[in-house]
């Protein structure tokens, strides 16, 4: 049962990692990646409301930084350590 949570965990926080790769660049309307738009709005409505929780805006000259996927990767990771840790306590 520790074992599909921790793997749940992965998953998850490989689409976290997507999402901000994602954010980076615009797949949006690219007529090269016909279906991206779709792939990556489904993966932010997955992630935005755990990210959301987060929310950290450092400003950078005109713009700003979230961290929010630092902070969620973080915690996902000490949740998966705990776990692990409870199957060989």
């Amino acid at each position: 049962m520790i074992g599909i949570l921790v793997k749940i965990i992965d998953i998850y926080s490989l689409l976290i990692v997507i999402s901000t790769i994602g954010s980076w660049f615009n797949f949006r309307n690219n007529k090269y990646f016909k279906y991206s738009e779709i792939l990556f709005d489904y993966i932010d409505k997955l992630t935005e409301p755990y990210l959301k929780l987060f929310k950290i805006l450092i400003p950078v000259g005109a713009g700003s930084i979230d961290i929010s996927p630092i902070i969620g990767l973080t915690l996902l990771n000490f949740v998966k350590r705990v776990l692990v840790g409870m199957v060989f306590y």
